[in-house]
């Protein structure tokens, strides 16, 4: 069996979740690791993740990596696509294929066209593929409803109703969905930015582009989801009134105006009944239900470690999960 050497960049909740995945595979093997923080460069990558079997010490630099071209760089370090372009485009110039999860490089050709035209050009001047993905985006609101539409004539819209319960996930996105926020605070960080589920515009342009589709407008809405009770999260009690998470939607429109994409996220700490629902509208429609929802921390790690063997499969570019055959363990 060939072996695939994997680098672990970004050392965070979901970067240790996927280090722990692949030191399970057979066909993988960890060939080096790097993260900025202090606590963590230098120490052994045991430490960290105690299912690694390989010896090796947490880098502060990709650069201080002596890895041959042809690894494959699973990157976990930030969702702004803007502030991550440096890192990618060194993992590309040294040979290096990337699967990273940075939500806005699921599907980067709308909102960073020159961005993504210089990710594509690096990648494939150097003969490797760069991937974004993950659960949401790159899985369960745009790929898999992909994946089910093998099974209709037509489609004329899409719908996907995404619930999760924010209180059993890690602390950084209850932190993003805007949790024990007052709807003041909601509301002006709504405005600045760094309260939104990053992705979901990304994930409705993946689906329009997988069906050739052309949007005349994307419409985001987002409102905050109240506590009706004294809630316990992991940043402290929600006080009734204030905020548990948010309530995004995004509706693509067609040339003619009607909607053909709805996409609606509830991710809240407490939010009951958890589900992923999907439904095609077509000859015939399709209807899915995912009772409990995909664990969006536990699906991402399986998905970027799932998509590692599909890389070398695939021709070199910037890729998008539509490009890729199914990811299995």
């Amino acid at each position: 069996m060939v072996q695939l050497r994997v680098i672990h960049y970004g050392l965070g909740p979901i970067g240790m979740a996927i280090a722990g995945l692949v030191s399970g595979r057979a066909n993988l093997q960890a060939v080096g690791a790097v993260d900025v923080a202090a606590d963590k460069v230098g120490r052994p990558l045991r430490d960290l993740v105690p299912q690694v079997n390989e010896q090796m010490n947490v880098s502060a630099e990709l650069s201080e990596l002596d890895v041959a071209s042809g690894a494959v760089v699973v990157h976990s370090t930030g969702s702004a696509l803007e502030l991550v372009v440096p890192q990618l485009l060194e993992c590309l110039n040294r040979g290096f294929h990337v699967v990273s999860t940075c939500e806005e490089l699921s599907y980067p050709w709308d909102c960073a066209p020159q961005i993504a035209a210089d990710l594509d050009e690096a990648a494939k001047r150097n003969g490797v593929t760069i991937l974004g993905t993950g659960v949401n985006p790159g899985f369960a609101m745009d790929y898999l409803p992909v994946v089910l539409s093998g099974a209709s004539a037509t489609v004329t819209g899409v719908s996907v109703h995404r619930v999760q319960d924010a209180g059993i996930r890690r602390v950084p996105l209850q932190r993003k969905v805007g949790a024990t926020l007052t709807v003041e605070q909601f509301e002006k960080r709504v405005e600045a930015g760094p309260v939104r589920h990053v992705g979901l515009l990304e994930s409705a342009q993946a689906v329009a582009a997988a069906f050739g589709w052309k949007l005349s407008s994307l419409d985001n809405q987002i409102s905050p989801l109240l506590a009706t009770e004294p809630t316990p999260s992991a940043l402290g009690t929600i006080l009734p009134g204030h905020v548990t998470g948010v309530h995004q939607v995004v509706i693509g429109y067609g040339p003619d105006g009607a909607e053909s994409i709805r996409l609606t996220l509830d991710m809240a700490v407490g939010l009951p009944d958890p589900r992923d629902e999907i439904e095609l509208r077509g000859v015939p429609s399709i209807r899915m239900t995912i009772p409990g929802g995909l664990h969006g921390d536990l699906a991402t790690a399986a998905v970027v470690t799932n998509c590692i063997s599909r890389l070398h499969a695939s021709s070199p570019g910037l890729r998008l999960m539509a490009d890729m055959a199914p990811p299995h363990p």
